[in-house]
C-alpha cells in the first residue's frame, strides 16, 4: 500500500494525530517553558553584566576626578607653590605697570627670574599626576602667572574672561571652595574640549591664589574604550546634560566628544537620576540592549552639571545564546516530532490496515455486492471483527439466494433463523407468509373476475351501439338548427341597419329644422343691417354735399388770395428797393393760392366720384333690401316642409328599432337552442366515448385477469 494512499484514510491520519498530539505537544510545552525560562535567566544575565560594567565605569571614572581633585589639592598646599604666588603676582603687577602685559611679563627680567625658578617643579608635577596643564592663577584678578606652557592665555586676567575656566575661577572665588568644570571649548588653547580643576591655595589661612588643573580626556576615554565583557558590539560612554557625548565613540573613526549628540530613552532617564535597562535602538539606529546608571556629577562633586554612564551592547549580540537556545530547542523538537510521526505511521498502519480492508468490503456490501472475499489473521478485538464480518457475509449470501428464489416463484423456501435475534430472517418468514396468503386470495379474486369481466363485456357492448346511435340523431338536429341560426343572423343584421339609418335620417332631419331657424334669424338680421347700412349711406350722401360747399369755399378763398397776391406784388413794384420782400411774400401768397386752387379743383372731382357711388350703394341697398324678404319668405316656407317631414322620419325610426329589438331577442333564442343542442351533442359524444373506453376498459381488464392467472400458475405455494 502507497503512504499517499495510506494517509487518505482517516482513521489512519487519526492515529498518527493522537501520537503526535500525545508526545510532541508536551515537547512543545517543555521547549517553550524552557526556552523562555533559559531567554529570561540569560536576558538577566545580559542585564546584570551590563549593569555591573556601567557601575565598574561609573566608579571609576569617579574616582578618577576624585584623585585629580586630590592632586590639585596637594598641589596647592605645596609649599613652594605657596609662597610663590604672591611674589609672582605682586611682580606681574609691577611688570604690568610697567607695560609688560600678556605673554610680555616674561619679558621682565625680575618676574621671569622667579618663573624659571619654579616652573621646573611645575613641570615634574604636571607629568607625574598626568594632567594635561597646570596654571598658578593670581588671587584678586585670576591672571595666569606660572603655566607649563606658554600660551595664548599666559598674563591674561580671568576676571575679565568669559570662557568656562574663567566661570569656574569666579564661582571657586566667591564660594571659597574646589570647583570642577565641564569638559568644553577653551578657545586659548584650541578646539579640543578641556576640563579643569579650580583648587584655592592659603597661607597662613589666607587665600593667596588658586590653581587650575587641566584633565586629560584621553585618560577618561582609555577607562570608557575598554570593552572587557562587552563582546564586539558593546561600548560605554558618557553623556552630559545637553546630550552631547563626553567620551568618544567605539565606532566612529573621529572624536566624538562635544561633537555626537545622544538622545535615547536611557540618556533622557539617566539624566533623571533613575537607572535600569530599555531594548532602544541608540545613536546608530541599532537595537541594543541599554543600561543607564545613576547621575554621577553633581552630588558627588557638587557641580552644576550632571554626566552619566551608558553601556550597551547590541540585542543581537547579547540575546545570542537565546537565539541558539530556541534554535536548539526547535531543532530537538522537530526531530523528535519527526521520529514519532514515523512510529505513529508504522503503528497506525498495523491498526489501520485491516480496519481498512474492513472498511472496503462494507463499502461493496453496501453496493450490493456479497462476493468480495478477505481475512483477517489478527487474533485481537479485529480480527473478531473480522470474523464477524464473514459470518455476516455468508449470512447475506444465504439471505439472497433465498430472495432469489422467492423472486423466481418459489414460494416453498425454507427460512431458517441464526438466532432468536436474526432480525433480516424474522421479516423473510413473515413475508414468505404473506406472500403465500395474499397470493391464495389473489388467485381467487382472479376467478370472480374473470365471470364478471365477460358479463360486463355484454352490457357495455350493447350500450356502445345505442350511444352511437343517439349521437347521430343529435348531430343531425344541431346542423338544422345551426342552419336556422345562420337565417336569423342575417334577419337581425338587416333590421339593424334599417334601425341605425332611421335614427341617422331623423338626426339629419332635426339638424336641418334647426339649420333653417338660424336662417330665418340670420336673414333677420341681414335685413336690419341692409336698413342700417341704407341709412348710414343716405347721411354720408348728405355730409359728401357739406364737403361740396367747404370745397367751393375753399376755391373762393384761393381766388382772392391770387388776386390779393396779384395787388401786393404790384404795391411792392411800386416801393421800390424797400418793397423787395414783400414782393417775395406776395409771391409765395400767389403760389400758395394756386396749389389751393388746384387742391380744391381734385377734391371737387374726388366728391364728384363719391355721391356717384353713394347713390349706386343706395340703389343695391333698396334691391338688396327687396331680395332679403323675398329669401325670408322662402326658408319661411322650407321650414314648415322640413319640419313635417322630420316628424315623418322619427315615426319611422321609432318603429324601425322595435323591429331590431325583436330580431335581437330571436337572435338570442337561436343562440340558446344552438348552445342547447350543442350541450346535448357533445354529452351525447361523451356518452359514446365513456361507453368505448368502458369497452376498453373491460377488455383490459379481462387481459390483466388472464395475465395474472398465468403469473399465478408460475408461483409454487405447497410442495
Amino acid at each position: 500500500m502507497k503512504i499517499t494512499n495510506f494517509f487518505t484514510r482517516k482513521i489512519a491520519t487519526k492515529l498518527i494525530a493522537l501520537f503526535l498530539a500525545v508526545s510532541v505537544i508536551p515537547i512543545v510545552i517543555i521547549g517553550l517553558l524552557s526556552y523562555y525560562s533559559a531567554r529570561t535567566a540569560l536576558e538577566n544575565e545580559a542585564s546584570s553584566k551590563l549593569e555591573a560594567i556601567g557601575t565598574i565605569k561609573t566608579s571609576q571614572i569617579t574616582q578618577f576626578i576624585a584623585e585629580r581633585i586630590s592632586d590639585a589639592e596637594m598641589f596647592a598646599k605645596l609649599p613652594r607653590i605657596v609662597e610663590v604666588v604672591p611674589l609672582l603676582d605682586e611682580l606681574s603687577k609691577e611688570a604690568k605697570s610697567k607695560g609688560y602685559t600678556g605673554k610680555r611679563l616674561l619679558d621682565y627680567p625680575p618676574f621671569k627670574k622667579v618663573f624659571d625658578a619654579y616652573i621646573q617643579l611645575v613641570k615634574d608635577y604636571k607629568d607625574q599626576m598626568g594632567y594635561e596643564e597646570l596654571l598658578v592663577l593670581s588671587p584678586n584678578s585670576g591672571r595666569v602667572i606660572l603655566s607649563t606652557e606658554i600660551r595664548d592665555d599666559f598674563g591674561t586676567e580671568l576676571k575679565d574672561e568669559t570662557t568656562h575656566l574663567a566661570e569656574a575661577w569666579k564661582i571657586m572665588k566667591r564660594d571659597n571652595r574646589t570647583v570642577l568644570t565641564d569638559f568644553n571649548l577653551y578657545q586659548p588653547s584650541g578646539n579640543e574640549p578641556e576640563m579643569f580643576v579650580i583648587v584655592p591655595s592659603y597661607t597662613n589661612g589666607e587665600y593667596t591664589g588658586s590653581i587650575a588643573a587641566q584633565f586629560s580626556i584621553k585618560e577618561i576615554n582609555d577607562i570608557m574604550q575598554d570593552t572587557t565583557g562587552l563582546g564586539h558590539t558593546g561600548e560605554s560612554y558618557i553623556v552630559g546634560m545637553d546630550h552631547l557625548m563626553r567620551s568618544d565613540s567605539r565606532f566612529e573613526t573621529e572624536s566624538t566628544v562635544h561633537k555626537k549628540k545622544v538622545e535615547t530613552e536611557s540618556v533622557i532617564l539617566g539624566l533623571q537620576d533613575k537607572s535600569g535597562f530599555h531594548i532602544i535602538e541608540d545613536y546608530r539606529g541599532i537595537p541594543v540592549l541599554s543600561y543607564y546608571g545613576d547621575a554621577m556629577m553633581r552630588e558627588t562633586f557638587q557641580t552644576d552639571f550632571e554626566w552619566i554612564v551608558i553601556t550597551e551592547i547590541d540585542e543581537a549580540e547579547a540575546f545570542a545564546p537565546v537565539k541558539t537556545l530556541g534554535n536548539t530547542i526547535l531543532w530537538i523538537g522537530i526531530i523528535i516530532a519527526i521520529l514519532v510521526a514515523f512510529l505513529a505511521f508504522f503503528i497506525a498502519r498495523y491498526f489501520a490496515a485491516p480496519l481498512i480492508r474492513l472498511t472496503a468490503v462494507a463499502k461493496s456490501m453496501a453496493r450490493g455486492k456479497l462476493d468480495n472475499l478477505f481475512k483477517v489473521t489478527q487474533k485481537d478485538e479485529i480480527g473478531e471483527l473480522g470474523d464477524s464480518f464473514i459470518v455476516m457475509q455468508e449470512s447475506l449470501q444465504k439471505k439472497a439466494a433465498q430472495a432469489q428464489q422467492i423472486a423466481d416463484g418459489d414460494l416453498t423456501v425454507d427460512i431458517r433463523l441464526l438466532s432468536d435475534e436474526d432480525a433480516m430472517g424474522i421479516s423473510f418468514q413473515t413475508m414468505v407468509e404473506k406472500l403465500r396468503t395474499q397470493l391464495n386470495e389473489i388467485s381467487e379474486g382472479i376467478n370472480v373476475l374473470a365471470s364478471s369481466s365477460s358479463e360486463i363485456m355484454a352490457s357495455v357492448t350493447q350500450l356502445a351501439s345505442t350511444s352511437a346511435e343517439t349521437s347521430t340523431s343529435v348531430g343531425e338536429t344541431t346542423t338544422t338548427v345551426e342552419e336556422v341560426k345562420q337565417t336569423a343572423e342575417v334577419s337581425n343584421q338587416k333590421a339593424k341597419a334599417v334601425s341605425e339609418n332611421a335614427v341617422r335620417t331623423a338626426g339629419i332631419s332635426s339638424d336641418g329644422t334647426k339649420a333653417i331657424a338660424n336662417t330665418i334669424e340670420g336673414m333677420n338680421k341681414i335685413r336690419q343691417q341692409m336698413t342700417a347700412i341704407a341709412g348710414m349711406v343716405v347721411k354720408l350722401s348728405e355730409q359728401s354735399q357739406t364737403i361740396g360747399e367747404i370745397t367751393a369755399s375753399v376755391n373762393e378763398l384761393a381766388e382772392q388770395s391770387n388776386l390779393l397776391a396779384v395787388n401786393a406784388a404790384i404795391e411792392a413794384a411800386k416801393a421800390g428797393e424797400q418793397g423787395k420782400g414783400f414782393t417775395v411774400v406776395a409771391q409765395e401768397i400767389k403760389m400758395l393760392a394756386d396749389r389751393s386752387k388746384e387742391a380744391t379743383a381734385q377734391v371737387r372731382n374726388i366728391l364728384r366720384d363719391v355721391q356717384k357711388s353713394i347713390s349706386s350703394a343706395v340703389m343695391a341697398t333698396e334691391e338688396g333690401g327687396k331680395a332679403v324678404d323675398e329669401g325670408l319668405k322662402l326658408t319661411t316656407l322650407t321650414g314648415d316642409t322640413i319640419k313635417t317631414l322630420s316628424e315623418s322620419v322619427t315615426e319611422a325610426a321609432k318603429a324601425a328599432i322595435q323591429i331590431a329589438a325583436s330580431s335581437q331577442q330571436q337572435l338570442e333564442g337561436m343562440d340558446q337552442v344552438v348552445a342547447a343542442m350543442e350541450n346535448i351533442k357533445e354529452a351525447s359524444m361523451q356518452a359514446a366515448a365513456s361507453t368505448q373506453q368502458s369497452v376498453d376498459s373491460v377488455t383490459e381488464l379481462q387481459k390483466v385477469g388472464q395475465k395474472l392467472d398465468a403469473m399465478m400458475k408460475q408461483y409454487k405455494l405447497v410442495k
